[in-house]
């Protein structure tokens, strides 16, 4: 099984960019696509673009609370299980179940690292009473602790210190804060695309050429124990076309079918 999940920024709404995420897309020929900011897309628009990739069933959660919709696609039905864009959440959740796998999609706060430990709370409690095969997906905008080493390596907490947006992001009391990340971990989550290297997944050079990036690993694939027993694997695609789609680079991942 092949999977991927992307931050597609503002829904592509170009022209260009809407043909390049459709070719994209339909070159890699996946099984089941989650999405995040889905700005500006009905779920019938969703359904005809993704039913020509050969996955005819969707879910598009469009919030009340956010214009950053997020969605799931997939050559098999879709069970709808639960959505909420209730606080602590930014962007919402979105739960649904196919071949008996439960994948929940999810765009944390771009904002303080403290919502973000408020959001990755909730989903820790939330996963507790599932214990069949279960994959959290999307756009974490959290760092995690076990690419720390990169990170202290390469300077990047000096880096966000200077940059306002980073700082707010990402630092507390001087200090890259982790904890988000580390309450998933804690929760029984694992992450699949830990690499030896930062397998970074912003930022792309969609704005051009990059002077004196900050890059970081944000999005995310994470399974829990019972998903293990697929062999599940993950890793950022970065090439020519994903520099122009979005700011951020998408996660492949695959696993075996039970």
């Amino acid at each position: 099984m092949k999977i991927v999940q992307y931050n597609v920024l503002d829904g592509c709404r170009t022209d260009e960019r809407y043909a390049m995420l459709f070719n994209w897309l339909k070159e890699r020929d996946y099984d089941i696509a989650g999405f995040n900011e889905m700005n500006d897309w009905t779920e019938a628009e969703f359904q005809r673009e993704m039913e020509k990739l050969g996955m005819p069933y969707t879910v598009l959660y469009r919030m009340e609370s956010s214009r950053f919709s997020i969605g799931i696609a997939s050559k098999w039905p879709i069970e709808n299980i639960y959505m909420t864009d209730e606080a602590p959440f930014h962007h919402g959740l979105l739960h649904v179940k196919i071949q008996e796998i439960h994948f929940l999609v999810t765009h944390l706060s771009p904002f303080e690292s403290t919502i973000r430990e408020k959001e990755a709370t909730e989903i820790a409690d939330y996963i507790q009473s599932i214990h069949e095969p279960l994959m959290l997906m999307g756009d974490l905008n959290t760092l995690s602790p076990l690419d720390q080493d990169y990170y202290k390596n390469s300077g990047s907490k000096e880096k966000m210190l200077q940059r306002k947006f980073s700082k707010r992001q990402h630092i507390i009391d001087g200090e890259i804060n982790y904890q988000p990340m580390q309450t998933l971990l804690d929760a029984g989550l694992h992450d699949i695309g830990k690499g030896e290297s930062l397998d970074y997944s912003l930022p792309t050079k969609i704005k051009g050429e990059l002077q004196d990036p900050i890059y970081v690993r944000i999005d995310y694939m994470l399974a829990n124990q019972a998903m293990l027993k697929l062999n599940p694997s993950s890793t950022v695609i970065r090439d020519d076309q994903g520099n122009r789609i979005s700011d951020h680079y998408p996660v492949q991942g695959q696993f075996e079918d039970e």
